[in-house]
């Protein structure tokens, strides 16, 4: 009886199984109520139900935009024009992402492209309005400063290079890059301010407190100059010493988001858990999806012992970031707290697991590594905690454990272990060295080529020779001067002098890489140049007049260009 019961209630269920469009539509409606976190949840269904399917992935990045998730959906973008290159409405939402990240000389950059290459596209008017606002910003410049290179001559873009030295714990590189503006401009505040960090994190601390000092004389309301120095007097003198300050600043009124942000993050470093908690609040009202001010809200409630309210901060961060592992982890801690497991103690407001927990887990990693190779790529094809395991190891600070990572999961050899690298070509913050070796790593595994790379401050296609057991990305606009050479050969020498003109030419790079690499005011200039090398190297005679008449280029340009080109390879 029962069990004829239970087969007839089982035909009445209807499978859940839904397509694409199903979680789509919903989604959609999400949006248009402005519910961005369910409709997250619900484009990322779609996505994988169907993960070809370009309007997905659009939408998919359009929410992270709403969100405030500008690297999430540059990442989404920049998978999209991997998938197909036509797709010249991703230039636009990347000049979008740009901006909202406040980068505008790449802003800039997306939405030109953008316009060359579809002058009339759905998005033309709005990117030439965004444009017109963009030009009338003011940045800095200089002509040509004395002492330094003219690619140095933008104070702004100098200014910028240091705090990004700054951000990667560079404190040196980046000392030397803001002192260079400071005195070329000692009037930047701004700079004034990043340099006093700088000097902070070196242990200079006397000329910290001095520089940020010499700001607040020059502007006593000056917030970042204020948090500044009360983390430096507290930390040379104390906190009794340091409260005049803290009183300061925490009287300031400010609806300046970055300024707001500057305020929580001091207090946090004095571990003002109240204060704090109260701060970064205000500040959730302007970047609510903000996973990194989330996290801060959520350990400033655990360390007032708010533990329900902690678990609701980081239920939200795993819910925008379902892959991240710290939410996680916290999210069990917090539950043995509620559970009465555990009592009292506090934890750090950085993004990370606890010290402890890093090393517990690259032991873990390292143990899982030694597996043999059936047992790592069984692991690696159906644990998901393994691949999230992997994906936490590249967000930590240390290029050896990621080059393991990338090198483990290159020899999986597989559709998802190119899916991993071809991403990570795309991480904005990560080196041109760890590219070079995933680029490297995709050529080895016969990954059909050109691979996309964010590199040089710029989105570019990339091919990949493999010299001496090193990869070398060859720059974009050099890229150029190959296929030109190729083209105007072609039908005038036998076969695989293709893979010949590639080699020369990417000798002829690597040996000038990074700061020696030629101008190309003319790519056929330089493919002349090229073709002439060649014919040297094999024995074809030809005319110099021939091969500069046939390129449209003089004379005296084939010749320097041909004797830069052989001088440097006769040399290596």
């Amino acid at each position: 009886m029962a069990r004829e019961l239970f087969a007839r209630t089982r035909k009445k269920v209807i499978s859940f199984d839904q397509n694409g469009e199903f979680y789509h539509r919903k989604a959609r409606k999400h949006m248009d109520n402005n519910n961005y976190l369910n409709a997250l949840n619900l484009y990322r269904k779609a996505v994988e139900k169907e993960p070809q399917n370009v309007e997905y992935l659009l939408d998919l990045a359009e929410v992270f935009t709403e969100m405030g998730c500008y690297d999430q959906s540059s990442r989404v973008l920049f998978t999209i024009l991997q998938k197909e290159k036509a797709r010249f409405d991703c230039y636009f939402g990347l000049g979008c992402n740009f901006l909202g990240m406040q980068d505008y000389d790449k802003a800039i950059e997306c939405f030109e492209k953008y316009l060359d290459i579809d002058p009339y596209g759905i998005y033309s008017e709005e990117a030439r309005d965004l444009l017109e606002v963009l030009e009338d910003y003011e940045y800095y410049f200089d002509e040509n400063p004395d002492g330094f290179d003219s690619g140095e001559s933008n104070i702004y873009t100098l200014a910028t290079e240091g705090k990004d030295l700054l951000d990667q714990g560079e404190y040196k590189e980046a000392i030397k890059k803001l002192e260079k503006v400071i005195c070329l401009d000692p009037d930047l505040l701004f700079v004034k301010n990043n340099l006093a960090l700088a000097y902070f994190c070196a242990g200079r601390l006397n000329q910290a407190i001095d520089l940020s000092l010499d700001v607040i004389e020059r502007e006593p309301q000056n917030i970042h100059a204020n948090c500044n120095l009360c983390l430096f007097i507290n930390e040379r003198d104390g906190a009794k010493a340091g409260e005049k300050y803290l009183d300061a600043i925490i009287d300031f009124k400010t609806q300046d988001p970055e300024e707001i942000h500057k305020i929580a993050v001091t207090l946090c470093e004095l571990k003002e858990h109240e204060r704090a908690n109260l701060v970064l609040k205000r500040l959730l009202q302007y970047k609510p999806y903000d996973i990194r001010i989330l996290h801060h809200v959520a350990v400033s409630c655990f360390n007032l012992g708010k533990y329900r309210e902690a678990y609701k901060y980081w239920r939200k961060i795993d819910r925008i970031d379902p892959d991240n592992t710290v939410s996680d982890f916290y999210l069990k801690l917090v539950q043995e707290y509620l559970n009465g497991d555990k009592t009292g103690g506090e934890i750090s407001y950085h993004f990370q697991v606890p010290y402890d927990e890093i090393l517990l887990r690259i032991k873990k990693l390292n143990s899982i590594l030694k597996l043999d190779e059936k047992s790592l790529l069984i692991k690696w094809r159906y644990d998901d905690s393994f691949r999230m395991l992997l994906y936490w190891g590249l967000e930590l600070n240390d290029k050896l454990i990621k080059k393991a990572i990338l090198n483990v999961v290159a020899s999986f050899n597989d559709r998802k272990a190119e899916e991993f690298l071809r991403e990570f070509l795309l991480r904005i913050s990560e080196s041109e060295e760890l590219k070079t070796e995933a680029l490297g790593l995709l050529k080895q595994m016969s990954a059909q080529e050109p691979y996309m790379a964010y590199v040089d401050d710029g989105l570019v296609e990339v091919k990949v020779d493999i010299l001496e057991e090193d990869a070398f990305i060859i720059p974009s606009d050099m890229e150029v001067v190959i296929q030109t050479a190729v083209n105007m050969m072609e039908g005038r020498y036998e076969e695989g002098y293709q893979d010949d003109v590639r080699q020369i030419w990417t000798k002829f790079l690597k040996s000038l890489y990074p700061n020696e690499l030629p101008r190309i005011k003319k790519y056929e200039a330089w493919a002349a140049a090229i073709e002439l090398y060649y014919c040297m190297e094999h024995g074809i005679y030809v005319k110099n007049k021939d091969v500069s008449d046939h390129y449209g280029i003089s004379y005296s340009s084939l010749y320097n260009n041909y004797n830069r080109i052989r001088m440097i390879l006769q040399e290596k």
